[in-house]
């Protein structure tokens, strides 16, 4: 290769991915929940003359605290027929990715992917900047649980009179690009006499707290919902010991007594569960228990790189 212009150097230099929805210069990726890029470069920081073979690496790390599988990774943003080197693949399938160990403050896997390119054919006096996009998809899932304290009335009666309280838990999820908020009273008085205070709501929260995007499942995973679906979750709540639901609707998406509901994001941010629960086994005096949320769904990052590419042909030439 020959030498570079100092103009073009500095071109070269310049780096940029987009990870988390922050802009990085030299090719380093923003530290997050669920699998993150860490980098995404050519092998090279200089530009490139026609035909130069491209080694385009990405490294990337499951930074979650959860298994993430059927990971796969796709280069776009560039003609892939004027790159493609002999036997060159654009799409590659890399598996699952253990998440970080807190019980042994092991870290998550980190697995790096090669595209073995050639730099496409320019006339000499034509300079381009290629702008290549790795788009990263896996399927994952987050847990939440919420502890519920049920306390029977008479038990209730003796705790105010002494000036006690029962004060409400936070919701704890495992680590992930949704985060859950899972909102109710504080605590849930009953009785062995079923009465309206037998029965509570409960408000599930859920929240794309990264910044990637949810996508359809189109790989088999959890179930093919592209076609119905933006941003689609599947919603697996399990009801505290001792309750079940009431039935609210006659949608999929509103109706807990289902078992699974598919939620599809607001604008690929948000969403929102209401639903009531009964309590239908009451304790003699009071209980913590456990509501569950899991939420299955396939997640996609991407990042971005420049190549700089020197045209070399002579006009009038085809090779």
């Amino acid at each position: 290769m020959k030498s570079k212009p100092v103009t073009l150097l500095i071109l070269a230099l310049v780096s940029v991915v987009l990870v988390s929805g922050c802009v990085q210069w030299g090719g380093a990726g923003v530290a997050g929940n669920g699998v993150v890029i860490l980098n995404f470069e050519p092998d090279l920081m200089g530009t490139y003359d026609s035909g130069d073979p491209v080694k385009l690496m990405l490294r990337i790390q499951n930074m979650g605290e959860v298994r993430a599988t059927d990971i796969k990774a796709e280069l776009a943003g560039i003609d892939t027929t004027q790159w493609a080197a002999f036997g060159a693949t654009f799409y590659k399938t890399i598996g699952d990715m253990i998440g970080y160990d807190a019980e042994t403050n092991t870290q998550g896997a980190e697995k790096t992917v090669i595209w073995d390119l050639e730099a496409p054919e320019l006339e000499r006096g034509i300079d381009l900047v290629y702008e290549p996009i790795a788009k990263v998809s896996y399927n994952y899932r987050t847990t939440a649980q919420k502890p519920v304290t049920i306390v029977a009335e008479d038990e209730l009666r003796r705790i105010q009179q002494q000036g006690g309280s029962l004060p409400s838990k936070v919701t704890i999820y495992t680590g992930g690009p949704l985060s859950v908020t899972v909102e109710t009273k504080d605590y849930v008085k009953t009785t062995e006499e079923f009465g309206d205070y037998d029965v509570f709501p409960i408000s599930i929260d859920i929240t794309n707290s990264y910044g990637g995007t949810v996508i359809p499942d189109t790989f088999g995973g959890f179930g093919v919902l592209g076609e119905e679906y933006l941003y689609p979750v599947q919603v697996r709540i399990t009801p505290p010991a001792g309750t079940d639901f009431i039935h609210s609707g006659f949608f999929t998406d509103d109706d807990c007594t289902t078992g699974t509901i598919v939620k599809d994001l607001w604008k690929g941010q948000n969403a929102k569960i209401t639903c009531e629960l009964r309590v239908i086994t009451p304790p003699t005096y009071r209980q913590e228990r456990y509501l569950k949320v899991e939420l299955d769904y396939r997640y996609q990052i991407e990042a971005i790189t420049q190549i700089p590419v020197r045209g070399t042909r002579e006009a009038g030439t085809f090779f």
